[in-house]
């Protein structure tokens, strides 16, 4: 993390819709050799092993349920993103439809190092600077819309952050542009650590956040991501989480790569974090060990005195509590690790209030990403927060 003085916010504007998709548009094929992985696939067609999400959404029903169990022998899609190699020949890339914000960094305005994380997915048939789709009139009888964020998830959201976190910032804007109605001052709930997380939320509520998009393909094998899949609506993506997972320079996961790599590892989660986002990228009992701390700094503790191996957590979330509290020279990150996640805000498919405010939260989010007011925000809220 944090590699770069304002990485550079290159927008792809996304599609709304209440159940956003992320578009792929195909650029080549490679047929699976004995002894490839996606990473290395994905560093060989893109230059960056951690690409390897694009060719896994692009193949999953080929795939299966991970990215890390590939056969040979089978001929993968490989989305266009960016400069696309095909056998060591450069080719044009589709068409972008970026809203660029590039943010550069001077000898004589010093700024922190931060990474501003974007979003990738793309907007369809349309073109950057057009007028956002209307939304309907919301009804009389909702005098007020109701949110709900989750607490102790940092920067993103809890009722002690600025304006309530940065996702909280992001949604309360996006109403306002898109003319919502009155927004009442969010809620913010602890999430439980056993049992359905949708179970703290209250009876009654219009948008809850941040969730990350579950795989619904994988409802049998986890309760939360069958409840989200079959009871909630998911707005469309309002940021991009990579998560990450530390460990110890001396310790036996340090040279670690790949999730093959952590067998048997012992790894650390947050009891406010998802860990549904785990079991998609193939990280789950008996093949490491879930442990669950009260808090981040818990996790960390922990990695220190030999207590569990891996911690895995938002990599801006861990951003955060070490430009809070300093960094152990111990600790590193193992980068190849790093995996995509988008955000989102969440509402019941039973109500029908909800899905309106779900819409006006698709168009506000849509007009910030044609203004760069989106942009703009994540990146004074970061500096603000990170400084």
């Amino acid at each position: 993390m944090n590699k770069q003085l304002f990485a550079a916010l290159g927008l792809a504007v996304l599609t709304i819709s209440a159940s956003p998709v992320l578009a792929q548009e195909i650029c080549g094929t490679y047929t699976i050799n004995k002894g490839d992985t996606l990473r290395g696939i994905a560093k060989d067609t893109y230059g960056n092993p951690r690409d390897y999400r694009y060719i896994f959404e692009a193949n999953r029903s080929n795939l299966g349920r991970t990215p890390h169990i590939i056969p040979i022998g089978l001929t993968l899609d490989l989305p266009c993103r960016g400069i696309f190699t095909d056998a060591g020949t450069p080719v044009e890339a589709a068409a972008s439809t970026e809203v660029p914000a590039i943010i550069e960094a001077t000898e004589t305005t010093p700024t922190p190092e931060v990474e501003v994380q974007a979003q990738p997915t793309e907007i369809a048939d349309t073109e950057p600077n057009a007028v956002p789709t209307p939304v309907p009139a919301i009804t009389s009888h909702i005098a007020e819309l109701i949110l709900v964020g989750f607490s102790d998830n940092l920067p993103y959201s809890d009722e002690n952050l600025l304006h309530g976190g940065l996702i909280t910032t992001l949604i309360e804007t996006a109403l306002l542009r898109s003319n919502a109605a009155k927004v009442s001052k969010p809620i913010f709930v602890t999430r439980p650590e056993t049992g359905l997380a949708t179970s703290i939320l209250p009876d009654k509520f219009h948008l809850s956040f941040p969730w990350l998009l579950p795989d619904c393909k994988l409802s049998d094998f986890d309760a939360d991501i069958r409840d989200l899949c079959e009871n909630f609506t998911f707005s469309a993506p309002i940021y991009e989480a990579q998560m990450a997972m530390f460990t110890v320079s001396d310790g036996p996961f340090e040279n670690a790569s790949s999730e093959v790599d952590l067998v048997g590892a012992r790894v650390c989660r947050p009891a406010a974090m998802h860990t549904y986002d785990l079991l998609e990228d193939g990280m789950i009992e008996p093949i490491i060990s879930l442990e669950t701390a009260t808090d981040l700094a818990t996790c960390f503790e922990d990695l220190i005195n030999d207590i569990v191996d891996i911690v895995s957590v938002n990599g801006l979330t861990a951003d955060v509590y070490f430009a809070d509290t300093g960094r152990n020279e111990q600790i590193i990150e193992l980068t190849d690790l790093a995996a995509i996640h988008t955000v989102h805000a969440i509402t019941a498919n039973n109500n029908p209030e909800g899905q309106i405010a779900m819409e006006y939260l698709n168009a506000g989010v849509w007009d910030m990403l044609a203004t760069g007011e989106w942009g703009a925000i994540s990146r004074d809220y970061l500096i603000n927060r990170l400084n």
